[in-house]
């Protein structure tokens, strides 16, 4: 069966709601960067904002746009990834239970650190009484919430699902990673290759017809734990024969280079053993890491086949554009433990 993703839309340290990005990218010197938000004044009434931390206020936006860009009405299921939620509201409640001694505490930042707020706010804000779910996978949640959507259209459980991939960051939470060496990118790294802490959030509508707004086709999603070069390359096979090409039909592969160097030396592996003489993408460098940087990785991915081609301040191993592009293999992976595998296809194939 085809699914297609059939619009996207991202909120993070590139211009929101835009793909101006593709055009104009904005480039960062600091080790942690703030998502851009919108204006989120012309979106909310005051009083739905006050009742929604900042996160939320992502989730149902881009909800809203990504069925709107579709001409969707409301969606069959919403299914969510994140890696820690609303996690700033998270700390604001333990904070206040040490604070106050177990006493008086908000019951809203109780409800919003919950993680499967994400996708239930959206269901409430848009009266959705369907399959509604959120994964919790650290740096493999998106994907685990893509997978699920391809499962609910499958078994025709659904037609449309709105899926997302959202996380922020807070200086607590960007500190302690910062101490276990997950931040540790190269500093002397090229001005524009260089990758830094970031937030992601991105929405997308799934269907199971191609209509005049499909971007691309998803031809497979492939969750691996630990895998050996062997079981790699068998997937890489089985990937390519459900799509019905072949390893010289994938015209780049988009990676999660992010300069630090446990991270990188398992893509150049990757390229040297199994992408031998493909173009190798990346995109960290302009969106940052994130638990959920791989929902952004999609979106770069299809905006390239929605394109055409890839800008060379997209590339890893070449200076000039990547034109031509049909197919691309999206492929992450999280301390080399969990690997990702996702095929999308242009549908003017």
């Amino acid at each position: 069966m085809s699914i297609y993703i059939q619009s996207a839309k991202q909120i993070s340290a590139q211009k929101p709601l835009s793909d101006e990005w593709f055009d104009r990218p904005v480039y960062y010197e600091e080790p942690r960067v703030p998502t851009i938000n919108p204006d989120f004044s012309s979106h909310f009434s005051g009083l739905s904002a006050r009742r929604m931390c900042v996160l939320l206020k992502r989730v149902v936006l881009l909800s809203r746009l990504a069925l709107k860009e579709a001409s969707v009405e409301m969606p069959d299921a919403i299914i969510s990834g994140t890696g820690l939620g609303c996690i700033d509201n998270t700390e604001k409640f333990l904070y206040s239970i040490m604070e106050n001694g177990e006493q008086f505490l908000q019951p809203t930042f109780f409800m919003q650190s919950t993680h499967n707020i994400l996708s239930s706010t959206v269901a409430i804000d848009m009266k959705c009484h369907g399959y509604n779910n959120t994964f919790v996978h650290r740096a493999v949640s998106f994907e685990n919430a893509l997978l699920d959507a391809i499962i609910q259209i499958e078994q025709e459980r659904a037609q449309n699902v709105l899926v997302g991939g959202y996380d922020e960051l807070t200086n607590d939470y960007y500190q302690f990673f910062n101490r276990i060496g997950i931040w540790d990118f190269v500093l002397g790294a090229s001005p524009k290759k260089k990758c830094f802490a970031g937030e992601a959030a991105v929405s997308m509508l799934l269907g199971k017809t191609k209509s005049e707004h499909s971007i691309c086709e998803i031809n497979d999603v492939v969750l691996l734990q630990k895998p050996t070069q062997e079981r790699m390359w068998e997937s890489i096979d089985e990937i390519l024969s459900k799509a019905g090409c072949n390893i010289s039909d994938i015209d780049a592969v988009l990676t999660g280079l992010n300069t630090h160097l446990a991270n990188d030396a398992v893509y150049r592996e990757a390229a040297d053993r199994f992408f031998r003489g493909i173009p190798i993408l990346q995109y960290k460098h302009l969106f940052g890491e994130s638990f959920s940087a791989s929902a952004i990785g999609v979106y770069v991915a299809l905006t390239c086949l929605r394109k055409g081609y890839a800008p060379a301040f997209l590339s890893a191993d070449r200076e000039e554009d990547v034109t031509g592009i049909k197919r691309i293999l999206v492929y992450n992976h999280y301390r080399n433990k969990s690997h990702t595998l996702i095929l999308l296809s242009s549908c003017s194939n």
